[in-house]
């Protein structure tokens, strides 16, 4: 199952509609925040899609599509239990280790989380966890805009960074 995963859009939704045009086999999109308002017209043009999403600390807006946007959300698809947070309310500007508290309270396979507007992913061994960023889809921030690529099968997990100039 192929999964796109973005974050901190902050006003635009260019990134994201120009990465799902680049990945038309995604099933599922996991949107993880600060930019609500900005996949609001997506989640209805692009309804084949099944979207997850929280919300982050500059969203003000707590509905998408008559769906509450939670702070921490939690799914399991292919086995595979996934953790979503915005990264904010877990010190993620600060390190994992709450990421990682979380994941362990959670029994999660996948800690999911923005904030940071940086790409980050890595599989904690001694946890048994991967802690993914995708960083930031939005304008402004970086030169290059990031998303993140999320391949689960039933034999393991794929985490890769897609990059828009």
């Amino acid at each position: 199952m192929k999964c796109l995963c973005f974050s901190d859009s902050h006003g635009t939704s260019r990134g994201i509609r120009r990465a799902l045009s680049l990945h038309r086999d995604a099933e599922v999109v996991f949107f993880l925040g600060d930019g609500l308002l900005d996949i609001m017209p997506l989640v209805s043009e692009y309804t084949k899609l099944a979207w997850i999403f929280v919300r982050g600390n500059c969203d003000t807006f707590r509905e998408v599509d008559n769906r509450e946007a939670k702070i921490t959300d939690t799914i399991t698809l292919v086995g595979k239990k996934i953790v979503l947070t915005h990264g904010d309310r877990y010190g993620a500007k600060s390190g994992y280790g709450e990421l990682i508290s979380l994941a362990k309270r959670s029994c999660a396979d996948i800690v999911l989380f923005g904030h940071t507007h940086q790409p980050y992913e890595k599989f904690y061994s001694e946890d048994e966890v991967y802690l993914f960023n995708p960083g930031s889809i939005g304008e402004g921030y970086l030169s290059l805009k990031s998303y993140g690529v999320i391949n689960l099968t039933e034999s393991g997990v794929l985490l890769s960074h897609g990059f828009l100039t």
